[in-house]
């Protein structure tokens, strides 16, 4: 497409030109197969222009593929038609037949185009259908469901019955195979189930993925789109039983159990081992997984653009599940929502079958991403967790030795000896003292010093996949106590003696049983042990068993698998800046750099515990607070610094004051009490009465209020920065970023990493005030290292064409006050000039 040529968008309302210009640049990066990395300030209908850009392309391209296919059609059939002029009949009947092949071909093509909008149509009708007897049959669902659900209680109270023999957590016979390029080709090897083009939208929280749903909706496409929100089980299980076990682990695993028949053994071999089994009909199969009532979720899904909260709510109407509904419906999507984590983790693209060759994905919140793919890309093992998952697979392999195979028992002790390696090296780290230091190793150099680099790691890891090890052992370590399991090794030790000194022991005082009985196992657990050390084993024993082994093995499982290395692409890149809608007057950024004694305001780590700037902080507060009207919202650079700034204004008497203007509230340490907290705050800014002004929210840089919130109107008329939230430059893990930077970029490229990653953080709490073109608010940066130039020009434009870059407090309250007065005088004006109207 000639970028000459301005694409029509079909916006719920006039765009602003930032608007206009981001729709069209999204556009023609997505027509030219382009990266495109887009910067556009919070507020600025980024999620709205998104979605009208790339859905507009998704439309247009169908549409114009209709129509050139259609066109050659007619091109071939003329062709066809026309009278033969070639001498040479042998190459004439060729081109005849080729051509025929490509008309049947382009044919096929416009009659799947045409039969898939011809489906939707229908699939409109039995939805229309579908949702007039949902509405009238509600409450005959939910009786239904009740009792199902009590069916399904008594049924899984049953399987506990049939399961002693613990058939479940035995681990079956699955074929290993050797590593090949082909295994482990990621997306190469997903194929869509059909080719319909697809627009992947990931964001950081579910909440900001609702957000797109909500924007589509708003926009002419939404009759027409197929949209889909992917989550886990977690977020869209509406099974009681299996959800209220809330680990993810523990719900993957009981929700695969609930589908999958049971098997019993029909044959043993002369040591009691299986030799073959037959499936049977398991009837503890989950009410909600039912293929009738999952389609035609489905459907409503692909027709009525859902969120996760509505899905949710439509699943347990119609008795379906929500989880494999999506799932279902990915297929035919044409928008598919998802967090970033989905995204950036390939185990998680292969579980779901995703596949973003040759369709359009759109990372929403980007700066997101590089967290997102660390966290993919690493699997934190602690002393602790290793050694629970060791003993876990100890006692797991003594319980059930004779019931396992050759393959299996050889596969399950190669795990246990690497496990035992890697608790090896921990403890000998953590052994010496005189070294405060972490250390850190290059792959290779790793494996040497564990001493498992003779080890083949493919198979061992396609183990624990095809087997689903953690899981069981999770489930393993749930079922069985730690002392019922030491009196079933004990009793297995017992009845193996057969020596006449066993015989004599065996006839000694009950006492003296119970005693070496528990030096034995002690013992056996120490020998077990690849490291030995001075300190009471079996306590160690004992706490592991704290720790659930489904939790702690799935890390094992991870750090095995990056041990296979990964690969990386580049492309071209458009880079897309965007500038704010919010006019420059509406907007006022001060760098405080001295504070209302005129003490050099500087919040580094050293300082900012001092009485000094503490009683900085409170007279600032109490200042401000008198000064603006609504909400002030005061970002802290830690949670320990939060508490100690609170109790240090309770103390002088500082709370006590601003609280006869403002009433105060604290960022909870409780992402469940978020939404509470936030109502009272908006209810109080709201309630305006007296003396009183609004509210102070005390928030952390960060933290839960610093992203995805939006403090628009009388909710943030100010915001205050204290300090600058650095990072600890003592991380190891930073610390290897940064000389990573400085050797494959350059001298300098490490330091600016670590001052972008502070600059982000106080960016993303900047962005929560300022969300639509009338919206007004003052920046407060308190601290004198805001006013370095490098500093500045890291802060959002929109911040910048309005900065003071150097005042002190005393300037600060006559520029604010100034500021405010000219919004109220503004406000004043408008008022008359629509009264004149």
């Amino acid at each position: 497409m000639n970028e000459n040529m301005d694409p029509t968008f079909s916006f719920p309302f006039k765009p602003y030109p930032i608007q206009e210009n981001f729709m069209k640049q999204l556009y023609f990066t997505i027509e030219n197969n382009k990266l495109g990395i887009f910067e556009s300030p919070t507020g600025t209908g980024k999620s709205l222009s998104i979605c009208c850009g790339a859905i507009q392309w998704l439309k247009d391209n169908e549409h114009r593929n209709l129509e050139e296919l259609e066109k050659n059609v007619e091109i071939l059939k003329l062709e066809l038609n026309r009278s033969a002029s070639s001498f040479d009949w042998l190459e004439e009947e060729y081109e005849k037949i080729k051509k025929n092949h490509e008309l049947i071909a382009l044919q096929a093509k416009v009659h799947k185009i045409k039969e898939r909008i011809e489906k939707f149509n229908e699939m409109k009708i039995r939805v229309t259908k579908l949702n007039f007897n949902v509405n009238k049959n509600v409450e005959f669902y939910n009786n239904r469901t009740d009792k199902n659900k009590n069916d399904f209680v008594k049924e899984n109270n049953q399987e506990v019955k049939k399961t002693e023999e613990d058939d479940d957590l035995i681990l079956e016979e699955c074929e290993v195979q050797e590593y090949d390029e082909e295994h482990d080709s990621g997306d190469d090897n997903i194929e869509n189930k059909e080719d319909i083009l697809k627009i992947f939208i990931g964001s950081r929280t579910h909440s900001q993925l609702s957000q797109f749903v909500g924007e589509i909706k708003r926009t002419v496409f939404k009759d027409d789109t197929r949209v889909v929100t992917l989550a886990s089980r977690q977020h869209y299980c509406i099974n009681a039983e299996v959800a209220k076990l809330k680990n993810i682990n523990l719900i993957n695993e009981r929700c695969l159990d609930l589908q999958k028949s049971r098997t019993k053994s029909t044959a043993v071999d002369s040591d009691g081992r299986a030799t073959k089994k037959s499936k049977t009909k398991s009837c503890s199969a989950c009410p909600y997984y039912n293929q009738n009532n999952i389609s035609k979720l489905k459907e409503k899904i692909l027709v009525d653009i859902m969120d996760m909260e509505d899905l949710v709510k439509c699943g347990k109407e119609l008795k379906a599940c929500p989880y494999y509904a999506s799932r279902a419906a990915m297929d035919d999507a044409e928008v598919v929502l998802m967090s970033h984590a989905g995204v950036a983790s390939a185990g998680a693209r292969t579980g779901m079958s995703l596949n973003l060759n040759n369709n359009i994905l759109i990372l929403d919140e980007a700066h997101g991403l590089p967290t997102a793919l660390e966290n993919a890309n690493s699997a934190p093992l602690s002393e602790r967790d290793l050694s629970s998952v060791k003993t876990c697979l100890q006692y797991y392999v003594n319980k059930y030795s004779s019931r396992l195979s050759s393959r299996n028992l050889l596969l399950l002790n190669q795990m246990s000896f690497i496990v035992g390696k890697l608790l090896g090296l921990i403890r000998s780290t953590n052994l010496n003292k005189e070294r405060q230091e972490k250390s850190i190793y290059m792959l290779e150099d790793f494996v040497v010093k564990a001493e498992i680099d003779h080890m083949n790691f493919r198979p061992i890891v396609e183990f624990c996949r095809k087997s689903r090890l953690a899981p069981k052992l999770h489930s393993f370590s749930m079922r069985y106590s730690q002392e019922a399991l030491e009196e079933e090794i004990e009793k297995a030790n017992s009845n193996k003696k057969s020596s006449f000194k066993s015989f004599l022991q065996n006839i000694k005082k009950d006492k003296d049983i119970k005693r070496n009985s528990k030096q034995k196992l002690e013992e056996s657990v120490a020998n077990r042990d690849d490291i030995k050390e001075g300190k009471d084993t079996k306590s160690d024993v004992q706490n592991s068993q704290v720790v659930l082994a489904g939790g702690t093995m799935e890390p094992v499982s991870e750090f095995l698998q990056l041990l296979t290395g990964s690969s990386n692409q580049s492309e071209k890149v458009n880079v897309v800046k965007c500038e704010h809608v919010v006019p420059k007057d509406n907007v006022l950024g001060i760098c405080v750099t001295k504070g209302p004694s005129q003490l050099n305001l500087n919040f580094g780590y050293e300082n900012r515990m001092s009485k000094n700037l503490l009683a900085e902080v409170g007279h600032i507060l109490r200042n401000i607070c008198n000064l603006v009207p609504g909400g002030v919202v005061c970002f802290l650079p830690s949670y320990t610094y939060e508490e100690t700034v609170y109790d240090n204004l309770k103390t002088t008497g500082v709370l006590e004051s601003i609280s006869r203007k403002k009433t105060v509230f604290r960022e909870p340490k409780s992402a469940t009490d978020v939404d509470q907290v936030l109502s009272k705050y908006a209810k109080a800014v709201q309630n305006k009465q007296g003396d009183f002004t609004g509210a102070l929210l005390l928030s952390v840089v960060g933290g839960k209020l610093s992203e995805g919130l939006n403090f628009s109107d009388d909710l943030g008329r100010c915001v205050i920065v204290v300090g600058m939230p650095y990072p600890n430059i003592k991380s190891p893990e930073l610390k290897e970023k940064m000389k990573y930077l400085d050797r494959m970029i350059g001298p300098n490229a490490g330091h600016t990493y670590y001052e972008n990653l502070c600059m982000k953080a106080v960016n993303q709490c900047i962005g929560r005030a300022v969300r639509h073109i009338n919206d007004f608010a003052c920046i407060l940066l308190l601290d004198e290292r805001y006013s370095r130039p490098t500093t500045i020009s890291a802060l959002p434009s929109f911040v910048q064409r309005s900065l003071i870059t150097d005042s002190a407090f005393g300037n600060t309250i006559g520029s604010v006050a100034r500021f405010f007065t000219r919004q109220k005088q503004k406000n004043i004006n408008e008022s008359g000039n629509k009264c004149n109207k």
